[in-house]
């Protein structure tokens, strides 16, 4: 009954700090520990905003629309510069952005007519310019 008790007030915080429970015996047939999986997030978290670099491309057509999604899946900020291609290619590769952000909830922002920044959620984008957004050609609004 002193153990139950002992264990019960341990439980508590009300026993001597200096006092140690004794070690629970193992389980039969578990000689050795069981390796851990190891967790990994599948998305970084919010909040965090270390930004280590950011990719910039000036894809000539709608072809190179992969590079820009592997490095925003990656988690990298994306500038495209839309200056050299076509005006039906650009507006394949803006859908093809929209899409990127909504499907993994990131930012698409317009910093010229034809130059995008394409942010994952984690980072944040200062946006001192809502005039420009209002004026947007390519983007279809409701």
């Amino acid at each position: 009954m002193a153990g139950l008790i002992s264990q019960v007030s341990g439980w508590l915080g009300l026993a001597d700090e200096n006092e140690s429970l004794p070690p629970r015996p193992a389980a039969a047939g578990s000689s050795e520990a069981r390796p851990m999986a190891r967790v990994a997030p599948l998305r970084p978290r919010r909040g965090v905003s270390e930004v280590n670099e950011i990719y910039t491309i000036e894809p000539r057509s709608y072809s190179e629309a992969p590079e820009v999604a592997a490095n925003f899946r990656l988690g990298i900020p994306v500038i495209v510069n839309m200056g050299d291609m076509s005006e039906l290619d650009s507006r394949r590769m803006l859908d093809f952005m929209l899409g990127l952000k909504e499907g993994l909830e990131g930012h698409l922002k317009r910093v010229t007519p034809k130059v995008f920044l394409l942010t994952p959620n984690h980072v944040a984008v200062n946006n001192e310019d809502d005039e420009t957004e209002s004026s947007d050609d390519l983007i279809v609004r409701p």
